[in-house]
Protein backbone atom coordinates (compact mmCIF):
# COMPACT_ATOMS: atom_id res chain seq x y z
CA UNK A 1 0.00 0.00 0.00
CA UNK A 2 2.89 2.37 0.69
CA UNK A 3 4.34 1.68 -2.76
CA UNK A 4 1.07 2.89 -4.35
CA UNK A 5 1.33 6.18 -2.44
CA UNK A 6 4.94 6.60 -3.51
CA UNK A 7 4.06 6.17 -7.18
CA UNK A 8 1.54 9.03 -7.08
CA UNK A 9 3.92 11.33 -5.23
CA UNK A 10 6.94 10.75 -7.46
CA UNK A 11 7.51 13.54 -9.96
CA UNK A 12 7.14 12.66 -13.62
CA UNK A 13 9.15 14.27 -16.43
CA UNK A 14 7.55 17.03 -18.45
CA UNK A 15 5.39 15.86 -21.35
CA UNK A 16 7.01 18.56 -23.48
CA UNK A 17 10.40 16.86 -23.17
CA UNK A 18 12.26 19.85 -21.76
CA UNK A 19 13.90 17.95 -18.89
CA UNK A 20 11.96 19.48 -16.00
CA UNK A 21 9.25 17.74 -14.00
CA UNK A 22 5.58 18.15 -14.82
CA UNK A 23 2.60 18.34 -12.50
CA UNK A 24 -0.77 16.60 -12.68
CA UNK A 25 -2.93 19.78 -12.73
CA UNK A 26 -0.97 20.94 -15.79
CA UNK A 27 -1.34 17.63 -17.68
CA UNK A 28 2.21 16.62 -16.70
CA UNK A 29 3.76 19.67 -18.37
CA UNK A 30 6.14 22.03 -16.61
CA UNK A 31 4.88 25.62 -16.31
CA UNK A 32 6.92 26.88 -19.27
CA UNK A 33 5.85 24.13 -21.71
CA UNK A 34 2.24 24.40 -20.54
CA UNK A 35 2.23 28.14 -21.26
CA UNK A 36 3.70 27.52 -24.71
CA UNK A 37 1.34 24.69 -25.65
CA UNK A 38 -1.93 25.61 -23.96
CA UNK A 39 -1.74 29.35 -23.38
CA UNK A 40 -1.28 31.96 -20.70
CA UNK A 41 -4.98 32.34 -19.81
CA UNK A 42 -5.52 28.62 -19.34
CA UNK A 43 -2.38 28.46 -17.16
CA UNK A 44 -3.66 31.25 -14.89
CA UNK A 45 -7.11 29.63 -14.68
CA UNK A 46 -5.71 26.23 -13.73
CA UNK A 47 -3.24 27.54 -11.16
CA UNK A 48 -5.93 29.69 -9.53
CA UNK A 49 -8.37 26.78 -9.36
CA UNK A 50 -5.78 24.54 -7.68
CA UNK A 51 -5.00 27.26 -5.13
CA UNK A 52 -8.71 27.66 -4.34
CA UNK A 53 -9.07 23.90 -3.86
CA UNK A 54 -6.13 23.86 -1.46
CA UNK A 55 -7.61 26.76 0.53
CA UNK A 56 -11.03 25.12 0.66
CA UNK A 57 -9.69 21.80 1.92
CA UNK A 58 -7.61 23.43 4.65
CA UNK A 59 -10.57 25.52 5.82
CA UNK A 60 -12.89 22.52 5.87
CA UNK A 61 -10.52 20.72 8.23
CA UNK A 62 -10.96 23.45 10.83
CA UNK A 63 -14.72 23.92 10.43
CA UNK A 64 -16.80 23.11 13.50
CA UNK A 65 -19.98 21.18 12.72
CA UNK A 66 -22.20 21.66 15.76
CA UNK A 67 -23.39 24.71 17.62
CA UNK A 68 -23.01 23.10 21.05
CA UNK A 69 -20.64 20.48 22.34
CA UNK A 70 -21.35 18.07 25.19
CA UNK A 71 -18.60 16.78 27.37
CA UNK A 72 -19.32 13.35 28.81
CA UNK A 73 -17.26 11.57 31.41
CA UNK A 74 -16.60 7.84 30.90
CA UNK A 75 -18.36 6.70 34.07
CA UNK A 76 -21.46 8.77 33.20
CA UNK A 77 -22.01 9.97 36.77
CA UNK A 78 -20.88 13.52 36.19
CA UNK A 79 -21.88 15.60 33.20
CA UNK A 80 -20.70 19.07 32.46
CA UNK A 81 -22.95 21.87 31.18
CA UNK A 82 -23.23 22.57 27.46
CA UNK A 83 -20.63 24.90 26.04
CA UNK A 84 -21.48 27.02 23.02
CA UNK A 85 -18.94 26.80 20.20
CA UNK A 86 -19.11 29.37 17.39
CA UNK A 87 -19.34 27.99 13.87
CA UNK A 88 -17.31 29.22 10.95
CA UNK A 89 -18.59 28.47 7.49
CA UNK A 90 -16.15 28.20 4.62
CA UNK A 91 -18.57 30.14 2.39
CA UNK A 92 -18.35 33.19 4.64
CA UNK A 93 -14.57 33.01 4.64
CA UNK A 94 -14.41 32.76 0.84
CA UNK A 95 -16.83 35.69 0.45
CA UNK A 96 -14.65 37.83 2.71
CA UNK A 97 -11.54 36.74 0.83
CA UNK A 98 -13.20 37.55 -2.50
CA UNK A 99 -14.15 41.05 -1.38
CA UNK A 100 -10.71 41.78 0.04
CA UNK A 101 -8.89 40.55 -3.06
CA UNK A 102 -7.67 43.05 -5.62
CA UNK A 103 -10.71 44.79 -7.02
CA UNK A 104 -8.57 46.77 -9.45
CA UNK A 105 -5.84 44.93 -11.30
CA UNK A 106 -2.49 46.10 -10.08
CA UNK A 107 -0.36 47.20 -12.98
CA UNK A 108 3.16 45.93 -12.70
CA UNK A 109 5.79 48.63 -13.13
CA UNK A 110 8.58 47.72 -15.49
CA UNK A 111 11.92 47.27 -13.80
CA UNK A 112 13.78 50.57 -14.04
CA UNK A 113 17.16 49.01 -13.36
CA UNK A 114 17.21 46.77 -16.46
CA UNK A 115 17.52 47.47 -20.17
CA UNK A 116 14.12 47.22 -21.85
CA UNK A 117 15.59 45.44 -24.88
CA UNK A 118 18.21 43.01 -23.56
CA UNK A 119 17.21 42.93 -19.85
CA UNK A 120 20.80 43.71 -18.82
CA UNK A 121 21.18 45.34 -15.41
CA UNK A 122 21.96 49.02 -15.88
CA UNK A 123 21.62 50.41 -12.35
CA UNK A 124 22.16 54.17 -12.20
CA UNK A 125 23.91 54.30 -15.57
CA UNK A 126 20.73 53.50 -17.52
CA UNK A 127 19.60 55.89 -20.23
CA UNK A 128 16.00 57.11 -20.13
CA UNK A 129 14.43 57.40 -23.57
CA UNK A 130 11.48 59.56 -24.63
CA UNK A 131 9.42 56.38 -24.92
CA UNK A 132 9.64 56.16 -21.08
CA UNK A 133 11.90 53.11 -21.00
CA UNK A 134 15.42 52.57 -19.66
CA UNK A 135 18.18 51.21 -21.90
CA UNK A 136 21.81 50.15 -21.63
CA UNK A 137 24.59 51.94 -23.53
CA UNK A 138 24.22 49.60 -26.52
CA UNK A 139 20.45 50.19 -26.94
CA UNK A 140 20.15 53.83 -25.87
CA UNK A 141 19.70 55.24 -29.37
CA UNK A 142 16.25 55.19 -30.95
CA UNK A 143 17.36 53.19 -34.00
CA UNK A 144 18.79 50.44 -31.77
CA UNK A 145 15.61 49.72 -29.79
CA UNK A 146 12.79 50.47 -32.26
CA UNK A 147 11.58 53.51 -30.37
CA UNK A 148 7.86 54.22 -30.90
CA UNK A 149 8.33 57.93 -30.08
CA UNK A 150 7.65 60.19 -33.08
CA UNK A 151 10.66 62.50 -33.18
CA UNK A 152 9.53 64.15 -36.42
CA UNK A 153 6.20 65.30 -34.97
CA UNK A 154 7.86 66.39 -31.71
CA UNK A 155 10.38 68.47 -33.69
CA UNK A 156 7.62 70.13 -35.68
CA UNK A 157 5.73 71.03 -32.50
CA UNK A 158 8.88 72.47 -30.96
CA UNK A 159 9.59 74.60 -34.06
CA UNK A 160 5.97 75.78 -34.21
CA UNK A 161 6.14 76.97 -30.60
CA UNK A 162 9.53 78.64 -31.00
CA UNK A 163 8.74 80.37 -34.33
CA UNK A 164 5.28 81.92 -34.44
CA UNK A 165 4.00 82.83 -37.90
CA UNK A 166 4.52 86.40 -39.03
CA UNK A 167 1.62 87.89 -40.94
CA UNK A 168 1.39 91.22 -42.68
CA UNK A 169 -0.97 93.86 -41.36
CA UNK A 170 -4.43 93.74 -42.91
CA UNK A 171 -4.77 97.51 -43.09
CA UNK A 172 -2.31 99.54 -45.10
CA UNK A 173 -0.72 102.43 -43.28
CA UNK A 174 -0.59 105.83 -44.93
Amino acid sequence: MESANLNTDTPKPCAGGCGFFGSAPLDFYCSVCFKKNIGEEEFKRRTQSTKKEEKGSSQDNFQVEGNKAKIDVEDGSATKPDVAVPTVSSEAVTEVAATTSCEEPVQKKPATNRCFTCKKKVGLTGFHCRCDNVFCSAHRYSDKHDCPFDYKAAGREQLAKANPTVAAAKIEKI
